[in-house]
């Protein structure tokens, strides 16, 4: 989660699911011309290649991550785009910057806020980030079978002081709470998407790419603990060898089949 040049090689999960959900808004992201912030973006790639193009051109985005390292490497490699500028960010903060309250008219945020523990907060921000008749497009992951690796990893002694975590579920509970916050819900869908990792490797890379967990561990215990996360995942997707001749046991692809929560929100003229 915090070295952008390997989750670049394993982010195509992540990839397609954004670009399907800008896809299907394309029309709403067409009409936005002014100020917006993207929550949780990472290295970048997704709002340069998938959201920016469908914004209108007189859009420009603030581009926010709480990993320094991703923040960085976009300055970095995005440095002559006029049209964006990166900020260091926790989007569930408490403690949101009064410099960005009320300053924004669109908010984004694709596969950043299952990673969130405190989600009340998260969509009160982002509330607080939006000038009334803002608006946001969101989506994010709301259940995976590799996320049910984490229980079973953080029950064994090894690893319980590195990992905690807390995912959303429930479509009805999630509507209720952003309603609560104050959002007018233009939209709220769970969907039911799949995605097929050709090796082993693949599968692997993507699991440490996507971990939060791998990074707070001591450097000893990373290789054993990546190794049993990816035996603990493979065992709950889909597995088919690649080649029935081969007697090579870890030549084999993986499916996946998961959810998304999609939400497109506005706060009232009236807020």
């Amino acid at each position: 989660m915090h070295q952008p040049e390997i989750y670049t090689t394993a982010n195509n999960l992540q990839r397609q699911d954004a670009a399907d959900v800008i896809e299907e808004f394309e029309d709403d992201l067409a009409e936005i011309s002014s100020r917006c912030l993207d929550a949780g973006t990472g290295p970048g790639d997704v709002v340069v290649d998938f959201l920016l193009p469908k914004l209108n051109p007189t859009a420009t985005v603030v581009c926010s991550d709480i990993s320094e390292p991703m923040v960085n490497f976009g300055k970095e490699r995005y440095k002559d785009n006029s049209r964006l500028s990166f900020l260091k960010l926790d989007i569930e903060t408490p403690n949101l910057p009064s410099t960005l309250v009320g300053q924004f008219d669109h908010v984004t945020s694709f596969y950043c806020i299952n990673w969130c523990q405190d989600i009340r907060q998260v969509f009160g921000n982002i509330f607080d980030l939006l000038r009334p008749g803002g608006t946001t497009i969101l989506s994010f992951l709301a259940n995976n079978p590799s996320l049910d690796s984490y229980p079973i990893l953080a029950a064994m002694p090894r690893y319980q002081p590195y990992m905690k975590g807390n995912y959303c579920n429930g479509r009805r509970t999630l509507k209720n709470l952003v309603n609560y916050i104050g959002f007018e819900v233009g939209h709220c869908s769970l969907r039911e998407r799949s995605h097929v990792f050709h090796s082993k490797d693949n599968l692997k890379n993507f699991l440490v790419a996507v971990n939060p967990f791998v990074d707070r561990m001591p450097v000893e215990l990373r290789e054993e603990y990546k190794d049993d996360l990816t035996e603990i995942v493979a065992k709950q997707f889909i597995i088919f060898k690649n080649n029935i001749n081969n007697n090579n046991d870890d030549d084999f692809s993986t499916l996946t089949r998961y959810h998304i929560f999609v939400l497109r929100l506005k706060k009232n003229l009236s807020t």
